[in-house]
């Protein structure tokens, strides 16, 4: 039995989840506390999320790609990574490499889209145990909400997306790969490998962030994400996916428009140099520097510059 220590609606985790099921391997979710992690202490390794501990090894490990490469040494069929050792080393590059680019900015931005469109639905992701789940429930919402948007906005920096060009970093990852996959069905190769789990599960929360999810170019990619779920039984939606939808049929709008990328976007790329480790892009949070991160907070939810647009469902979805 392994066990997968994990926060449910991690892009991240799922990227784990889908390796473990696709190798048919025994295992359960210890879901944890965000913000304490008391359930990993015990492990020797880093405490970062997704962290597993395999029983029959005992081995604990954290980081979503060494754990699939973990995987596919210990339980070798069927295979996660190509057997060649220069395409191995290729598939490798290109999950550290989305680890680190789409993974931190689709995340960066899919908090981003829950804070300016339904900032309620924090509390339901990140309360739901402390206090007996009081602050995730109906009115007492609305006073966690903002702490854990200002938390949120000091520890990932949301209120520098603009400056930190990361609408135009996606964009000039996505696009090239969403033309690849619009003429071949998996990222390397003739069948489904790490490589394709990864950018699957780490495309996640763009499916939420209008500026990708209705692009006309990025359609073919969101489709064969869609293809890849249905087929390897993976769920339609998460829970933040579901309310923030919810949210957008009651109030019949999006926000959608980001006004500094209406002219073309500037290619905008990030090191293809070999990785050791993939990147992070967490920052630490005091009481003081808290409080500090509430007028950042309010420039997110109210002066983002990310317009209101009428809302509709994303092509891919409707095709």
């Amino acid at each position: 039995m392994i066990e997968l220590y994990q926060l449910r609606w991690s892009h991240y985790v799922e990227k784990v989840r889908w390796a473990l099921d696709f190798k048919g391997l025994a295992w359960r979710a210890i879901d944890i506390v965000a913000y304490k992690k008391q359930e990993m202490s015990r492990f020797p390794c880093a405490q970062t999320v997704p962290l597993i501990h395999d029983a029959s090894t005992g081995v604990a490990l954290s980081d979503s790609s060494p754990i699939l490469r973990y995987l596919d040494e210990a339980y070798p069929e069927p295979p996660l990574l190509p057997a060649d050792p220069v395409a191995r080393e290729e598939a490798w590059q290109w999950m550290l490499r989305l680890d680190s680019t789409l993974g931190l900015h689709a995340r960066r931005l899919g908090y981003t889209q829950i804070i300016m469109e339904c900032p309620d639905a924090l509390p339901r992701l990140f309360m739901t145990r402390p206090f007996g789940g009081l602050f995730a429930r109906r009115g007492w919402r609305s006073l966690a909400a903002p702490v854990l948007g200002m938390m949120l906005t000091k520890r990932f920096r949301f209120d520098r997306n603009q400056q930190d060009r990361i609408y135009e970093r996606l964009e000039s990852l996505l696009l090239p790969l969403a033309g690849r996959l619009g003429r071949h069905a998996y990222v390397m190769g003739e069948r489904l490998s790490a490589v394709d789990i990864t950018l699957a599960s780490l495309l996640r929360p763009l499916r939420i962030v209008p500026h990708f999810s209705h692009h006309p170019r990025l359609q073919e990619l969101f489709a064969w994400q869609q293809r890849l779920f249905r087929s390897h039984n993976r769920d339609a939606a998460y829970p933040y996916e579901t309310m923030i939808e919810a949210q957008r049929q009651r109030s019949g709008v999006m926000r959608a428009g980001v006004s500094w990328m209406e002219a073309p976007a500037v290619a905008v790329t990030d090191a293809d140099g070999l990785r050791v480790v993939a990147a992070n892009d967490q920052h630490s949070v005091s009481g003081l520097s808290l409080f500090q991160a509430w007028p950042g907070y309010l420039k997110l939810r109210w002066f983002s510059g990310v317009g209101k647009r009428a809302y509709s469902p994303a092509p891919y979805l409707e095709a």
